[in-house]
């Protein structure tokens, strides 16, 4: 087991090593859309959890009719962003962040892997890079008719 500074040093040396293995398939760290989507409800989000790795588009207001509502229009666009990303991606309306809140997501997951094993940091990097790639790219396929409403 690790102790809270050790597990806060590999999650650092992890995120650390993303950039050199993004930057080596042409893709800065600053180059994704990630939180910069112009949308304000919507996020791009990696992250690594104790229920595995993820590659999310999170949709969050203080509002739940706002957030249904652009969940909403994305669903309305479903073929579209499924025929990018394929049967993979997870579409929920209603995902709670435990302990924290609720939002909607459409979402990767890579099961069994764990920050805290180096064994399985490249099997993460590749899973985030080619996932959030597709995710990104449905995204920007779809982002000015979502950002326009009907």
């Amino acid at each position: 087991m690790y102790t809270k500074e050790e597990a806060k040093a590999m999650k650092v040396q992890f995120w650390g090593g993303f950039k050199p293995y993004s930057k080596k398939r042409g893709r800065k760290m600053t180059s994704w859309v990630m939180k910069g989507t112009q949308i304000k409800e919507v996020q791009l989000k990696f992250d690594l959890n104790a229920e595995g790795a993820f590659v999310m588009l999170q949709i969050d207001s203080k509002l739940d009719a706002t957030r249904l509502a652009v969940f909403e229009r994305f669903e309305k666009y479903k073929p579209v962003i499924n025929e990018t990303c394929g049967s993979d991606l997870i579409w929920e309306k209603h995902y709670f962040i435990k302990g924290f809140k609720e939002v909607s997501v459409l979402y990767y997951q890579l099961k069994d892997v764990s920050i805290l094993n180096k064994d399985d940091w490249d099997k993460c990097y590749k899973f985030f890079f080619n996932q959030m790639t597709l995710l990104e790219e449905a995204f920007l396929d779809v982002k000015e008719v979502i950002m326009y409403r009907d």
